[in-house]
């Protein structure tokens, strides 16, 4: 067992839930536990999803389980009755207060996921809200924790359980995707600001880059430019039959456990993609004509739902973009790969209605797109890190780790973007700044595959990258505040 100020002998709650969030945290706990001597705790929601823990050995002491039907009055569980939610308004009130949320706000994040949810009375929601804070401060009451793990906060009640762990002052080190492959970072606000992120940046913009800095960022920049690679966790990647079976084994062994059928409609989308493509929606980029972009977010995510949530609707966005353009340039939206089929049918129908926009199919090519773009324009999307790499001008809405970068601009109110757009058309990024911002991103991130296993096919539970996840959190640790 090693030494550490910062890990040796600490509390740390662990945070699962699904797309292989319980394998990860259990693996990291027991590569901590082994390391560092950590005492390791779990924190799951959700009736039969804590018996994955207790399959794996861990006590019942150190499962803090969160199952909303503990809370609910048993009237209502034997009829399903709505009129019989009475939450407590003054004390949801004053946990908003307390914490820094808004229930309705942080509701939509969850909501939209399923269609019952859309359903809920106002008390029903509130009483949700009022049961999970109540939940979160008997568990905080009772265990003095000194770190909060975590990857991705994306629901209505990840906020809830952020905020009052961030409030009582327990450091959260929620495992980020640094955009770079075989990379990651730590993040602990809900605005996407990677702390170590903004401090490296700070400093480096204020000197010359040395020579290996300098190195490390060309060498990056171009080769991206070359061989254009995505991040670990929409990368796709060639995998064994083994590999497979071993992704489908944790796919059934998931089921057992949480009792719960996946989305069963991710079967019937390949079928109504190759629909869509054949029914004449999409166009394909017309050579010579002038354009800014924007790609389409997969809706509902947190990407849109929390760190973009003042521009969810992304048709309302794209018609206030297309009214912000000068003429001569049409605004080509570009459909989401993965996502299209789920679309509602007046979606693409409502786009095409514009006559200074084409809908461009999720088969062209995103990368020769930014290329050839005047400007890209996105909420929080991968696309506008890829367009800093290529030196083209970026233009965000909502909260998103490149915002820092000095040649991004990030909309404040909606009433500028015609004058915006008009400033940064056809602009080239300045290489210098660019370097350096580089520069910061590798300094920022450390070595090892940040991604839920079920979005970069296991990678990320491998015994090499467990290790390389345990040495960066280390290193992170050790140049961040705690």
């Amino acid at each position: 067992m090693s030494e550490n100020k910062h890990l040796s002998g600490k509390r740390v709650l662990f945070l699962g839930g699904s797309t292989g969030r319980d394998q990860l945290m259990l693996a990291l706990a027991k590569e901590l536990e082994k390391k560092h001597g950590v005492e390791a705790s779990f924190l799951v929601i959700g009736k039969g999803k804590d018996l994955l823990y207790k399959n794996e050995g861990i006590s019942t002491e150190k499962i803090f389980f969160i199952d909303f039907n503990d809370y609910l009055p048993i009237e209502s569980i034997s009829n399903n009755s709505e009129t019989s939610f009475s939450p407590d308004i003054e004390f949801v009130r004053a946990a908003e207060e307390k914490y820094g949320f808004k229930s309705w706000d942080i509701w939509q994040i969850t909501a939209p996921r399923r269609k019952e949810r859309l359903k809920f009375t106002p008390e029903k929601v509130l009483y949700w809200v009022e049961y999970f804070v109540r939940k979160m401060e008997k568990i905080i009451e009772s265990t003095k924790f000194d770190y909060f793990v975590s990857l991705g906060t994306s629901s209505f009640a990840s906020v809830i359980i952020c905020s009052t762990l961030r409030k009582n002052r327990i450091l959260q080190l929620d495992i980020v995707n640094a955009r770079v492959p075989k990379r990651f970072t730590f993040n602990n606000n809900f605005e996407d600001r990677w702390p170590l992120l903004v401090k490296e940046y700070q400093e480096i913009k204020g000197r010359n880059l040395t020579k290996e800095e300098t190195e490390i960022a060309e060498n990056f920049i171009n080769h991206f430019r070359e061989n254009p690679c995505k991040p670990d966790d929409s990368a796709k990647v060639k995998v064994s039959a083994s590999q497979k079976i071993k992704k489908y084994m944790g796919h059934l062994k998931t089921l057992r456990y949480r009792k719960q059928l996946p989305d069963l409609r991710q079967y019937l989308w390949p079928i109504t993609d190759k629909l869509l493509d054949m029914g004449g929606i999409f166009d394909m980029p017309e050579s010579g004509e002038r354009y800014v972009y924007y790609p389409l977010h997969k809706d509902p995510e947190a990407s849109t739902s929390l760190y973009g949530k003042w521009y969810v609707n992304q048709l309302a966005l794209i018609e206030n973009i297309s009214r912000s353009l000068p003429c001569g340039y049409k605004l080509y939206v570009k459909e989401h790969t993965f996502c299209y089929s789920s679309r509602p049918r007046y979606f693409h129908k409502w786009i095409k209605k514009f006559p200074n926009i084409r809908l461009i199919s999720p088969r062209a090519n995103s990368i020769e797109l930014i290329k050839n773009s005047s400007l890209v324009l996105t909420i929080t999307g991968t696309s506008g890190w890829e367009a800093i790499l290529l030196q083209k001008p970026v233009i965000t809405f909502g909260n998103i780790y490149y915002n820092i970068f000095d040649e991004v601009l990030n909309i404040k109110e909606i009433e500028t973007l015609p004058q915006v757009i008009k400033e940064k058309l056809d602009q080239k990024t300045d290489k210098t700044k660019t370097l350096k911002f580089v520069a910061a991103i590798h300094k920022a991130s450390f070595q090892g595959t940040g991604a839920l296993p079920g979005d970069c096919q296991m990678r990320s539970l491998e015994p090499a990258n467990i290790s390389l996840l345990v040495e960066g959190m280390e290193q992170y640790l050790n140049r961040t505040p705690t």
